[in-house]
């Protein structure tokens, strides 16, 4: 039931409210905005740099770090078992590939290497997938074709990752300017900065 009140009774009741009102303190009455402060922060993972004709395979939540020119960064990824590993690779062949010291070096021997690492990391015959960058030809001021070994890498890499059955998921290859490329080993994501500035994620 609605009760209308008269306006004698309205002033009292103004009249005593401005009273109560006047005897607070002014901070009393001061109303002070909630501010909602955003404190999670997403932490920052280790990097771990992997240097020419190096290789590493991680199954820790961490992010590899390579820079290349001419040469070329393979970044293989488990995302099953949230793994994988990066070579960076300097030429597309070995000499001798069933007896190569050092197989990170070479296309031919490190994609091959590189798989079976993770395969044996997580003792399953997993689907693994791919992602390239580099292989620039650092003398692009020059007329000749033979110099262009990131041309020469970028096609061996290809032939290797296909030969042994790993898909090609993304690639950001050729050009003229080296790369600096950050490969998360947990979500396969790969951040690729070129020296000019750009960022491309793959």
């Amino acid at each position: 039931m609605l009760v209308r009140q008269g306006t004698k009774g309205f002033e009292k009741s103004t009249h005593r409210m401005n009273k109560i009102v006047s005897t607070l303190a002014p901070q009393q009455l001061e109303v002070k905005p909630i501010i909602a402060v955003e404190t999670y922060q997403t932490p920052k993972l280790e990097e771990v740099r992997v240097d020419m004709a190096e290789m590493k395979i991680e199954s820790r939540p961490i992010e590899l770090l390579t820079s290349v020119g001419s040469c070329v960064a393979i970044c293989v990824h488990d995302p099953i078992h949230k793994c994988g590993g990066l070579a960076h690779i300097m030429l597309p062949s070995s000499p001798d590939p069933s007896h190569e010291p050092l197989p990170s070096k070479f296309a031919d021997t490190a994609v091959p290497a590189l798989a079976k690492g993770i395969r044996r990391m997580t003792k399953r015959e997993n689907r693994l997938y791919a992602k390239i960058a580099g292989g620039a030809n650092m003398f692009s001021n020059l007329d000749n074709r033979s110099l262009n070994i990131g041309g020469i890498n970028i096609r061996a890499v290809k032939a290797a990752l296909e030969k042994e059955h790993i898909r090609l998921a993304a690639e950001d290859v050729g050009g003229i300017q080296g790369r600096r490329i950050l490969f998360n080993v947990s979500s396969g994501l790969t951040i690729v900065r070129n020296h000019g500035g750009g960022i491309k994620k793959l």
